[in-house]
């Protein structure tokens, strides 16, 4: 496979996907804001208002597959603008909540209808952009860094001005604008859910890739978690270290659309082992002398350059006719990959901190270097399986395929 020469133009299918994908980062992190605003409101507790955040997650988890399933079968653009016009309704519902039992239902709804808008998002981008796939979804990336961004200051001022409600009424513009420009996106074939999830499982390749994604989370999730607790034993305010952790959101909105160009110019297998020995030194060195900064560049760095590379190997890898599925299962594998990181690091770091916090933190970090090492063995594996997946596209070249 030779790589293309289109240009890297920005159009406005894109736009209609990064707008989804805004929505849904901004949303989560904001209300993350509005939490106790809403105990106020609603007479209660952080326990009382915390089913906000945890219903739209378990909401949202519980409907990746079949989504992605009926996407297949009815079409994935019907189904991600009708997740977009729920997601947007539910909010103008969410916003007029008249006590919280209704709030936490229409959350746990809004949760689905999320999952149909951030599941189908990587497999609409490769149908619409199939020529440059690194590149739209290193924009994807992009996308997801800046909502992470906005979210915590818009709704801080959302919040102090507005009230909370208005976390909600926000939603209903983007959404709209989602909505109104999504209706040329590329489609993706499915042939419905249970022959997509068996075809799935019985590829090689991509079962490896998916895993590589699972490690990938780990090792990022697990760190993210370990870096505030480190600090903080340290006597880093939490103002001070949430305002270092913006580095990270920062680079991966730069380092995304370069790194999904890399991937096309050079391959994701190239830029997967790369990124991956990247985080693996990283986390050793800052494990090995007990600073930050080190890890949050390089680490920052390998993320940037294996997330974009990784999210068109699972899709590039998925047998024909499953690519609806496969962006469904990619988001399960990112969740997991989260759970994973977060386990291990909390339950080591909790386990060991309290003998030596400096030694907590350097066993946390080789054991997630571990997992970056084995997410780049990983992609070594699935390259060597190349050939082996029947009916799939096969590169001349180890590198040539896209992610």
């Amino acid at each position: 496979m030779t790589t293309t020469s289109t240009p890297h133009r920005f159009d406005l299918r894109l736009a209609a996907l990064l707008t989804g994908i805004i929505l849904s980062t901004v949303d989560s992190s904001a209300l993350n804001l509005a939490l106790p605003a809403l105990a106020a409101h609603f007479a209660t507790d952080a326990a009382g208002v915390q089913g906000a955040a945890s219903l739209y997650l378990i909401g949202s988890a519980l409907a990746f597959l079949p989504l992605a399933g009926l996407a297949g079968r009815i079409g994935t653009v019907k189904v991600y603008r009708a997740s977009l016009l729920s997601f947007s309704v539910l909010s103008l519902f969410l916003a007029l909540a008249p006590n919280l039992p209704v709030l936490l239902a229409l959350r746990f709804l809004q949760g689905i209808a999320g999952a149909g808008v951030v599941g189908l998002v990587p497999g609409l981008t490769t149908a619409t952009f199939p020529e440059r796939k690194g590149w739209a979804l290193g924009m994807v990336s992009g996308a997801v860094a800046t909502g992470t961004l906005l979210g915590p200051p818009l709704g801080g001022l959302i919040v102090d001005y507005v009230g909370w409600r208005g976390i909600f009424f926000i939603n209903l513009p983007f959404g709209a604008m989602a909505y109104l420009l999504s209706g040329k996106l590329g489609e993706l074939q499915g042939v419905g859910l249970l022959e997509s999830v068996r075809r799935a499982v019985a590829s090689p390749r991509f079962l490896l890739a998916l895993l590589a994604t699972v490690l990938f989370f780990a090792q990022s999730f697990g760190t993210s978690l370990l870096w505030p607790f480190y600090l903080q034993s340290g006597g880093m305010s939490a103002t001070k270290v949430g305002l270092l952790m913006l580095v990270l959101p920062v680079m991966l909105l730069f380092l995304g659309p370069w790194a999904g160009k890399l991937s096309d110019r050079k391959g994701y297998v190239r830029v997967c082992w790369l990124a991956s020995a990247i985080m693996a030194v990283s986390g050793c060195l800052q494990g090995l002398t007990g600073t930050v900064m080190v890890g949050l560049l390089g680490i920052g760095l390998g993320r940037g350059l294996f997330q974009a590379a990784n999210n068109v190997a699972v899709l590039d890898q998925a047998p024909p006719d499953t690519e609806a599925v496969a962006s469904g299962f990619l988001s399960i594998a990112r969740g997991g990959g989260q759970a994973l990181g977060s386990f291990v690091a909390g339950t080591i770091w909790g386990n060991l901190e309290h003998a030596s916090p400096r030694h907590a933190y350097l066993v946390v970090n080789l054991v997630l270097a571990g997992f970056a090492v084995g997410a780049g063995a990983l992609i070594a594996g699935k390259s060597k399986l190349k050939g082996k997946a029947v009916g799939q596209q096969i590169c001349e070249e180890p590198c040539a395929s896209l992610e």
